[in-house]
């Protein structure tokens, strides 16, 4: 996009907040549903988990009304890749980041006799200051970082140039993110579209004979996708989906997968499918959740945020379109937003708004003050044997960063391309 099109946009730009449970802002007519395949086995490994509803804590996020809001853009960050090139770094052999219990390298694969693989990892900031970061994991020693992220003609609009994201092989990764935590509120937005991350059916965008291996077994052809947007709560960079899992905040994401194990709405019921899925939701904070999986999380669809546990895409996309995506921020509360053309909604905009402190969204605090709001949320457990791996401390908080890309190093193979990432600061 021309800079001149980013001003006009950012004059326009507004977010909706208005406390209670969001309303789906298109029209959510379908514009017709396939038969849907029978349901299948829940599988809790790659950008969704399958879980039965929550036994404790409540069934939604809290629905009291609060006062609108609007961002003004007094600070701004802006990327539209159109530079000539991006940035070269060499992989170097990987140091195996010791990013907690769950880390390649952690305690909680260590205990079962799981070490990381020899593997290779590249980092280099992009961007105007050098405020992105992108950083990109695989296990060919050949590589080059361009093998992973270029730049190339936007498909449609060929004047114009975008990033292209690329996992050649399933056990590559590259996750682009902030170079510097998030402020306490902020505004994130970026353009993502054109994915070839499978279609649900086998082989789903794989060669075939993919593994999950060494830190699960299994099977990865079954799951394929990718990040539209997502707030972590560490600093993001390509590891096992185990720990990505257990970092995760806010999300939208795409998980194609087969048999179908989720839900998506269709604009007068929920069908079972699994092809090409838009996913919005929020991390239950309520307990650890799950050793592999992680926390059970509310999913937004049908104009509302769903019991924690149910897997419920809010639509599903199209192949060869653009879409805008973007999550605020404005104090414990986050609103997720996604526009474009939809295979059930058609044209339009989703927008979901979640209290994080009613609803105890997973380690949503980011200073002292939040920290000391999320009373009743806090526990002090932590799984067993992990106990340098606490669920929620007292008075602990985390600051968000965000991440877009193919984080799991031992899933999703395939491509997408993003554009225009802004930065917003009131």
């Amino acid at each position: 996009m021309r800079p001149t099109l980013v001003l006009l946009l950012l004059t326009l730009l507004h977010c909706t907040g208005d406390g209670a449970l969001p309303e789906q802002a298109s029209n959510g007519t379908p514009q017709g549903a396939a038969d849907q395949a029978p349901a299948g086995n829940p599988s809790a490994d790659a950008g969704a988990q399958a879980r039965p509803a929550a036994d404790s804590g409540p069934s939604r996020p809290d629905a009291s009304p609060a006062a609108p809001v609007a961002v003004t853009a007094r600070g701004l960050r802006s990327e539209a890749f159109e530079a000539g090139a991006l940035p070269q770094a060499g992989f170097v052999l990987d140091p195996v980041p010791d990013d907690g219990s769950f880390a390649d390298g952690g305690e909680y694969f260590t205990q079962r006799g799981i070490g990381p693989p020899a593997a290779y990892r590249a980092s280099t900031p992009i961007g105007e200051g050098g405020w992105l970061t992108v950083e990109s994991y695989t296990r060919r020693p050949d590589a080059q970082l361009s093998d992973f992220v270029d730049l190339v003609p936007d498909p449609a609009n060929p004047s114009n140039q975008v990033l292209r994201l690329r996992s050649q092989e399933h056990t590559d990764a590259t996750v682009i993110r902030p170079t510097s935590p998030l402020p306490e509120r902020y505004r994130i937005s970026l353009r993502v579209g054109f994915p070839h991350f499978g279609d649900g059916v086998a082989p789903n965008g794989y060669q075939g004979g993919e593994t999950t291996e060494p830190w699960i077994p299994g099977n990865a052809t079954a799951q394929n996708g990718f990040y539209w947007l997502a707030i972590l709560d560490a600093l993001p960079r390509p590891h096992n989906n185990v720990w990505i899992h257990h970092h995760r905040k806010v999300v939208v994401d795409s998980d194609n997968h087969f048999p179908p194990w989720m839900e998506i709405w269709n604009g007068s019921s929920f069908v079972r499918s699994g092809v090409h899925p838009v996913m919005m939701f929020a991390l239950d904070g309520h307990s650890g959740g799950d050793l592999r999986s992680g926390n059970p999380f509310y999913s937004y669809s049908a104009g509302q945020w769903q019991p924690s546990g149910l897997i419920r895409a809010v639509d599903a996309y199209l192949p060869g379109r653009w879409y805008s995506v973007s999550v605020e921020r404005d104090g414990p509360r986050y609103t997720l937003t996604v526009s474009g053309d939809f295979q059930f909604g058609g044209q339009g905009t989703y927008t979901a708004t979640i209290d994080a402190a009613a609803s105890c969204v997973w380690h949503y605090p980011v200073n002292a003050v939040e920290a000391a709001g999320a009373r009743g949320c806090e526990n002090a457990g932590s799984f067993p044997g992990l106990e340098d791996e606490p669920f929620w401390p007292p008075d602990a908080s985390w600051p968000d960063w965000f991440m877009f890309g193919d984080p799991h190093n031992n899933f999703y193979e395939g491509e997408v391309l993003y554009d225009d990432v802004t930065l917003e600061v009131p």
